[in-house]
This record gives C-alpha cells, sequence and structure tokens, in this order.
C-alpha cells in the first residue's frame, strides 16, 4: 500500500501543475498572435498570394488574388491551379507542386482570368509541410503592363534599327573643289557631286537648269522659269 503524499509534495505537484498551465497559456497566445500576423501579412500583402494542397486545390488565397483573377473569396476557394494556368497540362502542374520544396521557384507564367482574359504573372514558390500535407505558398505579381512596355520598346527598337538601316548621312568637313565643285572622298579620289552625295545618302537627284545658268549657257532661248523648269517647247 503506497503512501499517501505529504503536504509538501502535493503543494509541489500544484506549483508543477500551474508552471506547466503558464507555459501552455504563452504558447497558445504566442500561436494566437502568429497567426494573426500570418492573416495581416496574407491580407494586405500588395501581391497575390495563394497556397495550394499537394492535388493543387487552393487550401488559402488573399483577396489581392481573387482580384487579380477577377473571382470573389468564395470562388477562388474552390479552384484549382489548372483553372486558371494556361501554360501547363494538369499532370505536369502536380508534379511541379509536388517537386518543388523549401528552396523554392521563381519563373514567369500566363493566367487566365474569369472574364477570359490573360495576364502575364510573375511567381515566386516555396513548398512547406504544414500538419502532415504538402502546401506551395505561391507570391503572384501581375506583370501584364510591365510585359507590354517591354515588348513596346523592343518593337521601337527594332524599328529604329530597320530606319537607321535605311538611312545614311553625310557628316563632317567635306573637301570641295571651288571651281568644279568636286568632292575628294577618303581614298583621294575626286568624285562629281552628285554621284558622291548619291554614294552617301539616300537622295535622289532630278536634273534641270538654274535661271542664271540658263541667261549664260541659253541666252537665246528662254525656256525656263524662274526654278530652272521648262516652260515649253
Amino acid at each position: 500500500m503506497s503512501e499517501k503524499p505529504t503536504y509538501e509534495e502535493l503543494e509541489k505537484r500544484v506549483l508543477e501543475l500551474e508552471k506547466a498551465e503558464l507555459e501552455l497559456k504563452r504558447a497558445e497566445d504566442l500561436l494566437k498572435d502568429e497567426i494573426s500576423l500570418w492573416h495581416i501579412l496574407l491580407q494586405q500583402s500588395r501581391d497575390g498570394i495563394v497556397v495550394l494542397d499537394q492535388n493543387g486545390k487552393v487550401y488559402e488565397a488573399n483577396k489581392r488574388y481573387a482580384d487579380m483573377l477577377g473571382y470573389s473569396m468564395e470562388e477562388i476557394h474552390n479552384l484549382h491551379v489548372w483553372d486558371w494556368d494556361t501554360q501547363f497540362a494538369n499532370e505536369q502542374l502536380i508534379e511541379m507542386i509536388r517537386s518543388i520544396d523549401d528552396a523554392g521557384a521563381h519563373f514567369e507564367t500566363r493566367q487566365c482570368r474569369k472574364d477570359g482574359t490573360i495576364i502575364d504573372v510573375e511567381l515566386s514558390n516555396n513548398g512547406a509541410v504544414y500538419r502532415e500535407q504538402k502546401l506551395v505558398f505561391c507570391v503572384c505579381r501581375d506583370i501584364t503592363d510591365r510585359k507590354r512596355t517591354e515588348m513596346e520598346r523592343k518593337n521601337l527598337i527594332i524599328e529604329l534599327k530597320d530606319a537607321l538601316a535605311q538611312v545614311k548621312t553625310l557628316s563632317g568637313l567635306l573637301p570641295i573643289c571651288s571651281h568644279c565643285k568636286k568632292i575628294r572622298d577618303d581614298t583621294g579620289y575626286w568624285n562629281q557631286i552628285e554621284s558622291y552625295i548619291h554614294k552617301h545618302s539616300d537622295a535622289e537627284f532630278s536634273h534641270g537648269i538654274c535661271p542664271e545658268c540658263a541667261k549664260k549657257y541659253f541666252p537665246d532661248m528662254d525656256i525656263y522659269d524662274d526654278n530652272g523648269e521648262v516652260t515649253k517647247d
């Protein structure tokens, strides 16, 4: 027959229980604070956040992500990843979810909104085990405007390069004869001015005669106007 515990032993046991209860309460309060902080970060994030389970179903999402895809919060929680992803087949998505670990993955994809419009999305993913199940935490940033701007800039650069490829310019000091008006090129050869300009630019020539030359060389033939154009046969 065991002996009854003494008063001191009972008092010590009560103190131990009270201490354990206090530590448990502190742990519960800390967990509540962490959950509260998690929800604050989740809901106030400027990026869309969606958490997927290992079967590709939405485990959690913030309102920003629901708005990105045009769904209500109730609707978004009933979706799977293949309901919005346009880049990969269902089997590929499941394999990607199961292969992502705590090292994470970062890539770009395209997603379909509820109204059918397609948006470009930058994804940062991390995998973790929570309550004995695999979850993937996805931070989703809508980069549609950025991609459009990048494409417009690329197209503009291409257009400018094409334009520059078709343009030849004359620049620098051109040695020109003061009498015959020929121009000396880099090799020392003297070119007719028409030939030189045609070679170094896209200008085309049409020949006429100025009023001064018309009077000088054809004094008896009043056939040119002030622009050097023929006025009569």
